[in-house]
């Protein structure tokens, strides 16, 4: 769901906690993570996190989503109850930097290992960090010859946080990874202060071929590792069947998902996927949760964050069928999204295994 949406469903909740969060919460920065709880009271929603400290909390009643930003662990917000026992699932629960009397500190206090093509600030750059990083694409052609390469990118940061005049001071091999490299920088964005001064930044940004992370379930980047998604939290509640699905591997993935649907999509397929939802699927307790960054080109920028879960919904008594491509997988990706054009909305007899270029998982 578009981000507008979103922001407009929350802004029909009008606790006074989130009215309050607004002066003291600033969830562009996300310092750790946190459990939360959300129970339906009668006309109210009921929040509660396990921080007492600014928390974004992202929910969904009966499947539509809400966001509610909760103060001191515990929240209410007003809700026109529609059904005596709503649907509840938590998606996530973020801690933002707060500067209440107890503020948190402006960045984690764990500092997670940056992601591959990351820029890492050159010596002397000072303590400037993104608020969002852009990662750059690893080039098909370079992919291709399994090149490795470097960009040096010099840039100025606006008192804005905006990215302005990204030019490269050096690169090697020569027009391989400029571009990538160019356009990654372009999108980064920096915490705005009015009352600094423009500053130049020269940054180093790396490039290797995509690699299979190691670990207890090591995997390969080429083609799908439907083996990593697990099934964690079931929730049944009669009429429909709410999934999340975890990650097993340390590879971060994109999971693309279609079951049958629910509701007046019943008989039918019906298909969802973390790419869309702007989500990549780490495992629990993973450095990375929560962290953001952007990619894609100029015609489709894309903000992702990375999450411990995603959840699907499936009719009762019937089968979830998904491909988990390792998040750098740009083939395995585009082969899932042509498999869930081809499954979305087609009658329930249709075999999805059939309409797909490439294997596909289903569940027990």
């Amino acid at each position: 769901m578009r981000l507008s949406n979103i922001v407009a469903t929350s802004l029909l909740l009008t606790g006074f906690g989130t009215a309050h969060a607004q002066y003291r919460c600033d969830c562009t920065t996300v310092v750790d993570t946190c459990s939360a709880e959300v129970v339906a009271r009668g006309t109210f929603l009921e929040i509660k996190t396990d921080q007492q400290m600014c928390a974004r909390v992202d929910y969904f009643v009966d499947g539509q989503p809400f966001v509610s930003v909760v103060v001191d662990g515990e929240d209410r917000e007003d809700w026109l109850a529609r059904t005596t026992n709503p649907r509840i699932l938590v998606q996530s629960c973020q801690v933002c930097r707060d500067s209440g009397p107890n503020p948190t500190p402006a960045a984690p206090a764990r500092t997670a290992p940056p992601a591959p093509g990351v820029p890492t600030p050159a010596a002397g750059d000072g303590a400037l960090e993104p608020l969002i990083s852009g990662v750059p694409e690893y080039p098909e052609a370079a992919r291709a010859r399994g090149l490795r390469g470097s960009v040096e990118v010099e840039f100025t940061v606006t008192p804005q946080g905006t990215v302005e005049s990204p030019r490269v001071v050096s690169a090697e091999p020569r027009n391989v990874f400029d571009s990538a490299a160019l356009a990654a920088v372009a999108r980064r964005r920096y915490p705005a202060d009015a009352e600094r001064e423009p500053q130049a930044l020269t940054e180093r940004i790396e490039f290797a071929p995509p690699q299979a992370a190691q670990g207890p379930a090591a995997t390969a980047t080429a083609g799908p590792l439907n083996r990593c998604v697990r099934e964690d939290a079931v929730y049944n509640y009669g009429e429909s069947v709410d999934v999340g699905l975890i990650n097993a591997c340390t590879e971060p993935l994109v999971v693309f998902g279609c079951a049958h649907g629910t509701g007046k999509d019943r008989g039918r397929w019906m298909c969802s996927d973390s790419e869309q939802r702007g989500d990549i699927l780490v495992q629990a307790g993973d450095q990375r949760l929560g962290r953001r960054y952007t990619a894609g080109d100029a015609s489709n920028v894309r903000t992702y964050t990375y999450r411990d879960s995603f959840s699907l919904t499936r009719a009762p008594n019937s089968q979830l069928w998904w491909v988990a491509c390792a998040e750098a997988d740009t083939a395995c990706r585009s082969d899932a999204r042509l498999w869930t054009r081809a499954v979305s909305g087609q009658d329930a007899s249709v075999d999805p295994q059939a309409r797909s270029p490439i294997a596909v998982a289903r569940s027990d």
